[in-house]
Order: C-alpha cells, then sequence, then structure tokens
C-alpha cells in the first residue's frame, strides 16, 4: 500500500464515508495496474474481478450493438467503474479500454468480499458510498426519462439533428452504466 493509494481512495465518492484507518484498510487490498493506450481493462460479458478507480489517463466504456461498439463514458481522474462487481456476481456488461497510458487502482472482488464477511465497517462503509452513488444516478436518469416522455407525451416536431443531440445530451448527463 502506498500513500498515493490511500489518497486516491480519500477523494473518491465511494470512500467519503471512512476514517482515515478505514481508508488504510481499504488501501492495503488495492492493486495499481497500469495500462497502454488502447489495452482493455475488462471485456463486456468477463467476470466482475473488482471496483476501479481511475488515477490518471482516460478510459472510455463501451458497449456492443449490433452495429458495433459504441461509448458510453470516458472517466478520467477520480473515475469509478466496474462497482457493480462488488456487489453482484453479474458479469461485465459493457468494454472498458484506455485511450491513453492510464493508472487505475483495483479494489479485488476477493478481499473485499472477505472484509465483508467479517463485518468490517470500512468495508459496509464502501457499500454505503456505492448505494449512495448509484441512488444518484437513478435518480438523474429518471429526471432524464421523465423529460423525455414529456417531450414525446406533447408531440414536439424537432430535427434528427436536435434529437442526435438530445440523445448524446441524454447519453453524457447519465454515465450511469454498471460495469
Amino acid at each position: 500500500m502506498t500513500q498515493e493509494h490511500a489518497g486516491a481512495l480519500k477523494a473518491s465518492t465511494v470512500c467519503r464515508l471512512l476514517s482515515d484507518a478505514e481508508i488504510r484498510e481499504i488501501a492495503e487490498i488495492t492493486e495499481l495496474k497500469q495500462l497502454g493506450a488502447g489495452v482493455e481493462l475488462f471485456r463486456e460479458n468477463d467476470p466482475g474481478d473488482g471496483l476501479y478507480l481511475v488515477l490518471e489517463g482516460n478510459v472510455d466504456v463501451l458497449k456492443r450493438t449490433p452495429t458495433g461498439e459504441r461509448s458510453l463514458a470516458q472517466l478520467g481522474a477520480n473515475g469509478v467503474l466496474g462497482e457493480m462487481s462488488l456487489l453482484t456476481d453479474d458479469a461485465r456488461s459493457a468494454t472498458a479500454r484506455a485511450l491513453v497510458p492510464s493508472r487505475v487502482l483495483r479494489i479485488p472482488v476477493g478481499r473485499f468480499r472477505e472484509l465483508i464477511g467479517t463485518g468490517a465497517p470500512a468495508a459496509l462503509k464502501v457499500v454505503a458510498g456505492l448505494a449512495e452513488m448509484l441512488a444518484r444516478r437513478v435518480g438523474s436518469m429518471n429526471a432524464k426519462m421523465l423529460e423525455l416522455a414529456e417531450q414525446a407525451q406533447a408531440g414536439q416536431e424537432e430535427s434528427p439533428q436536435s434529437k442526435t443531440e438530445k440523445f448524446i445530451e441524454l447519453q453524457r448527463s447519465l454515465q450511469v452504466w454498471s460495469l
């Protein structure tokens, strides 16, 4: 564990409830990964192996569609991805690929679940932080979906370009894909 790991965790929204001692406890199980540009962090349908926190660089989150890959989000420093793997055994729902040389910190699912099993307050507070983050994402998604439904119900005529721009805005504002 390094001070850098603890500092990165402390700056993360999912660890905001932790004391300094609890931050150190989580930092002790973290692993640093360095990625070259174009290197995949994980692939859609892979088993989840942990939560990732972007320390530096940029990671593109991609989803396969019938017409090819589509970028869902680009995450920079302090970006969190893979969070659902700490909570469920579901497969990855998207691919994460470094856009530039990047460094990420991983909280491995196995070690994290061991902490949960012992009732470690640090792990339980991380779960509370994840719940808070996910609740905000759902609230944001609900607001955007309501806005779109109201526009559709009002029968507003829009140009294809306007619809595309609104879709892109929705996609950027949500960035809620759980990986």
